[in-house]
């Protein structure tokens, strides 16, 4: 349920349940198929959550929320859990990741931020994981950790996914959530391509301030201030790093992007290897004393590497009864702003589309529409968040010093520049993403074809 002080149109889907039931099984537990799996229960539907892990994620590190997932985390009851353990952000301070000098400020305006319908928050990815699986197991998703599926069986009535352990579950629908290895983007579109390095690999650890106070400086400079909440961008030459405050700003995460060509000490020193843990201490990035001394006090950093990967072709098999989502259909820079945003709107869209279901003869046609709705947007997502790479990645020249000189301004004048400052575009830009909203784009796509379709039908029968 949203919370009370939310205010929606009549028309609003957020608390209607669905007049015709289905089965759904989702693969994969992380934030997608959390979400998903979610909403589609709280609207009616029958939920099976199926994953090879032992419970939701426990990846440590800080994760963005910006207003587009929050708006629809709160509508669906969750504001009181997402304000216990995120924190709101106002603003990014860069600073220069050669010598640690700040360079400027963007400051997120008020009323931009009401424009936009929701607050920014930041917290602990496996804090949002788990108010995630908590909310869909209390609203009766049934969940079966500790399954790996090996094949996916397309059907036109109910198709089947079989696991290693012999076992067949059987649904109305299945939808992938389960990575960028997906199972079932491979049975809808055939054999994956091998992805392409791009380049760079971010290496992401967390570490609770109170073990900072031996060091009143970082103590100080990790430190959240709800006066001036910000979080800190390192930017240099074709890298970056940022430090986010979480929980309660009890923790402090550091994600650093590098080329590849930087060594992290490794016995192997593979770099095709990922999702590896590399300690702290043999990390070696050049970077300003702050920065180096803050990553030295992490014991352990998780090693992600960056690759290049091709949106599916098709998002729903022939039969409109295998759904891929998130990163099993499009490509999603990880650790970046919207990484976590994509799947919470992915699931706010899908699950709209289906408190529409009427009938068992509307599925394909919902299915179907999921990806009509969502791969313009993915598109639109990649491109700015593959730009905002660009902007903090600037070698030192002429466009480095302009970017740096708005960025001092804008710190100088905060409110008062704003009109003023060569970044207004890329604010124009973020306002854009910001705003929107995964409900309401199912809505109106219904209003616009879903409802005319049906009417449609219901005229073509009427002749027969």
């Amino acid at each position: 349920m949203p919370p009370p002080s939310a205010s929606f149109t009549p028309m609003s889907t957020v608390d209607k349940q669905v007049l015709f039931p289905i089965d759904f099984i989702i693969i994969g537990a992380g934030v997608t198929g959390l979400a998903t799996a979610l909403r589609l229960r709280q609207s009616g539907h029958r939920v099976t959550v199926v994953d090879k892990g032992t419970g939701p994620s426990q990846r440590k590190g800080g994760a963005h929320l910006p207003p587009n997932a929050t708006k629809l985390l709160m509508e669906w009851g969750l504001e009181k859990q997402l304000r216990k353990y995120g924190l709101s952000i106002r603003a990014s301070t860069f600073l220069s990741m050669d010598d640690g000098h700040v360079i400027g400020c963007l400051e997120w305006r008020e009323d931009v931020l009401q424009e936009t319908g929701a607050d920014y928050l930041v917290i602990q990815y496996r804090d949002l994981c788990q108010i995630l699986f908590d909310a869909a197991r209390t609203a009766g998703v049934h969940f079966e950790f500790q399954r790996t599926v090996t094949s996916v069986r397309p059907d036109p009535r109910r198709p089947r996914i079989i696991l290693s352990d012999g076992r067949t579950m059987a649904a109305h629908v299945i939808i992938g959530a389960d990575g960028t290895r997906s199972v079932v983007r491979e049975t809808i579109n055939g054999p994956m391509e091998e992805d392409t390095p791009e380049g760079h690999c971010v290496y992401l650890g967390s570490i609770p301030r109170a073990l900072l106070k031996d060091d009143p400086e970082l103590y100080e400079f990790t430190a959240y201030n709800p006066e001036d909440p910000d979080y800190k961008i390192w930017t240099g030459d074709n890298r970056h790093a940022l430090a986010l405050t979480t929980d309660q700003g009890k923790t402090c995460s550091v994600l650093v992007f590098v080329p590849e060509v930087d060594p992290d000490g490794r016995v192997d020193d593979n770099v095709a290897y990922d999702n590896m843990p590399v300690a702290g201490s043999k990390i070696r990035i050049p970077c300003e004393p702050k920065l180096r001394r803050l990553m030295s006090r992490i014991p352990t950093f998780l090693r992600k590497r960056l690759y290049h990967r091709e949106f599916a072709e098709d998002w729903v098999d022939e039969y409109g009864r295998l759904i891929v989502m998130s990163e099993s259909a499009f490509p999603i820079w990880p650790m970046c702003i919207q990484s976590c945003s994509m799947p919470i709107e992915d699931a706010g869209v899908l699950t709209t589309l289906f408190t529409y279901l009427k009938s068992e003869k509307q599925i394909a046609h919902l299915s179907q529409a999921f990806q009509e709705v969502r791969e313009p947007r993915a598109h639109v997502i990649f491109s700015k968040e593959t730009k905002a790479f660009a902007f903090v990645w600037v070698p030192p020249g002429l466009a480095r010093d302009a970017r740096d000189e708005a960025l001092r301004k804008m710190m100088v004048a905060g409110h008062k520049g704003w009109d003023e400052t060569r970044l207004r575009w890329q604010w124009d830009e973020i306002c854009e993403v910001f705003a929107y909203h995964g409900r309401e784009a199912a809505e109106d796509w219904w209003v616009m074809w879903g409802a005319l379709r049906e009417r449609s039908q219901q005229m073509t029968n009427g002749f027969h």
